[in-house]
C-alpha cells in the first residue's frame, strides 16, 4: 500500500511566491494559476491572500482551472459537487478535495478518514469520476483536511 505525502513534498519557495500566504503555498498555487474554490467555509478565501489573482468561487463551464479546491462535508455534497469540480481541473492541474478531519471514526462526516482514500478509489466510488489517485494531503485548519488527487 502506498502512502500520502504531507507538506514535506511542497516545492521550494521561489521569488515569485515569496509574498504568498502560507495557505497558498501549502496548496502549491502559483501566481499565474486560475483557481476555483468551491463550497468554501466562511472566511476561507481570505486565507489564500496574498496569492494568485485569478480566484473564483463559481465554475464557468467553458473554463479549465490550474487548481480546483472543493470543500465537502459529506458523501452527498461530494456526489453533487464532485463531478463538475473534477472535470474543471486541467489534466495536469491541482485537484484538492477538502473534508472534515477524522472521517467516520469521529462521527463528524460520513466520508472516510484519510487512509481509506488510499486503500480504495473513494473519489471514483462516490462521483463516478475514475482515474484519480490521492497523492498528498495538507491540514487546512483544525477542522478541514485536503487531499490532492492526480490523474493516473
Amino acid at each position: 500500500m502506498g502512502h500520502l505525502d504531507s507538506q514535506r513534498s511542497l516545492p521550494a519557495v521561489t521569488p515569485d511566491r515569496l509574498g504568498f500566504s502560507s495557505m497558498a503555498k501549502k496548496l502549491r498555487l502559483a501566481p499565474q494559476h486560475r483557481v476555483a474554490v468551491l463550497n468554501a467555509p466562511d472566511g476561507y478565501i481570505a486565507q489564500l491572500s496574498p496569492g494568485p489573482s485569478d480566484v473564483t468561487t463559481n465554475l464557468r463551464p467553458d473554463q479549465e482551472y490550474d487548481a480546483v479546491l472543493l470543500f465537502v462535508k459529506d458523501v452527498e455534497a461530494l456526489r453533487r459537487l464532485g463531478p463538475a469540480a473534477i472535470r474543471a481541473a486541467k489534466s495536469n492541474g491541482l485537484l484538492w478535495i477538502s473534508y472534515p478531519k477524522g472521517g467516520q471514526a469521529f462521527g463528524v462526516t460520513d466520508l472516510p478518514a484519510t487512509p481509506w482514500w488510499m486503500r480504495r478509489d473513494v473519489l471514483g466510488e462516490i462521483t463516478s469520476e475514475t482515474g484519480y489517485r490521492a497523492v498528498a494531503f495538507v491540514a487546512i485548519d483544525d477542522y478541514w483536511t485536503a487531499l490532492r488527487f492526480k490523474r493516473v
